[in-house]
């Protein structure tokens, strides 16, 4: 199953480590490309990295950031974007709602949404939850 990580990330020291970082990040997507990335900067200028993929990926991330000492923080927000609750309004519109809505579409299942409405009441069911339950 696909998870969602938040990296939150300061920016590394040169340009020089910037490139070296980003050269490390493609090896790691080099199968998915660049699809499975939402980001943003949250309010302290860090950049927000949301990560839509296996594990092993996060993993992989988690120790680069660490390694060149940009990680601030690690989240993984998997049940919050099955829940569709309290999300980053950068994924209210464009590429980055086509992400959300992908990771949706390939992850969230009945059994989430039955969890969602013993945990949040049946009045949190959005559009994509009824979609998947009609199916």
């Amino acid at each position: 199953m696909t998870q969602v990580g938040l990296f939150i990330v300061s920016e590394p020291k040169s340009n020089f480590m910037k490139n070296k970082i980003f050269g490390y990040l493609m090896k790691i997507f080099s199968n998915d490309g660049l699809e499975n990335l939402a980001y943003s900067e949250n309010e302290y200028g860090y950049d927000m990295l949301y990560i839509f993929s296996d594990i092993e990926k996060h993993e992989q991330i988690y120790k680069l950031f660490k390694k060149h000492d940009i990680l601030i923080s690690y989240k993984n927000l998997t049940e919050t974007f099955l829940y569709q609750k309290d999300l980053n309004s950068i994924f209210n519109q464009g590429d980055f709602k086509k992400v959300l809505l992908n990771f949706l579409e390939n992850n969230l299942d009945k059994d989430t949404i039955l969890d969602k409405i013993n945990d949040l009441g049946i009045d949190s069911l959005n559009d994509v939850d009824y979609k998947i339950l009609k199916k």
